[in-house]
């Protein structure tokens, strides 16, 4: 009982995807495009994603590598990301306070100051294209119990607010387990995750604007 209370006073009691490495596919209209790997590490003060990517789109060679670091109440505190094509290497920051933030962008290079949108009480950190952000939301909201909160895009350092759907998807996808949960997102973009509801892992993400669906690789 001792020892039960205090691993819940480490996480705060919070559900969260157990440490550990999960593994995604990644298709663009029904084709393999490419691999994702989010890796889960914990302590008593905070939750570290490590996430990396390699892929081929439309016959280039992209890669990432990024690192976002929440704390005990899942709020992001700090996100760095590398991304490379064939023609560049860039590089972005963030970081954040419960009320704002500092974004190094991949445009200017330089710091930019951001605020929480109105109505809302939390940033996520979500980078289109990667998993780190996507990966620990359905936690993050459920957690928070918002249905609206601040996006930060870091390679543009802009903000939008993040809302969600009530209304579930009628029609489950092939192969997604039938216990399940969904979280639907309506804006900035619309994307639907199918998650575990006992461990908060995605089992499928994906974006319809793009004919995109990642794919967890048990």
């Amino acid at each position: 009982m001792i020892l039960a209370s205090l691993v819940l006073a480490a996480t705060g009691g919070l559900n969260f995807p157990p440490p550990g490495d999960y593994r995604y596919t990644a298709a663009m209209s029904g084709q393999n495009v490419g691999s994702w790997t989010v890796t889960v590490t914990r302590n008593a003060a905070d939750t570290e994603i490590d996430e990396t990517s390699s892929a081929s789109v439309m016959g280039m060679q992209l890669s990432a590598t990024a690192m976002l670091t929440l704390g005990a109440d899942l709020a992001p505190t700090k996100y760095s990301g590398s991304y490379r094509t064939p023609t560049q290497a860039l590089t972005v920051s963030a970081e954040l306070t419960p009320a704002s933030a500092t974004v190094v962008d991949a445009v200017t290079s330089r710091p930019k100051q951001v605020t929480l949108a109105a109505n809302t009480r939390h940033f996520v950190v979500i980078e289109p294209g990667l998993l780190a952000g996507l990966f620990v939301l359905p936690a993050q909201l459920d957690s928070w119990k918002d249905s609206s909160v601040t996006w930060i895009t870091p390679a543009t350092g802009q903000t939008q607010s993040l809302t969600t759907n009530a209304q579930a998807p009628l029609t489950r996808p092939a192969g997604v387990p039938a216990a399940d949960a969904v979280l639907s997102i309506d804006r900035p973009i619309a994307v639907t995750i199918w998650y575990d509801p006992a461990t908060y892992a995605p089992d499928e993400i994906s974006v319809p604007s793009q004919s995109a669906v990642l794919t967890r690789v048990k």
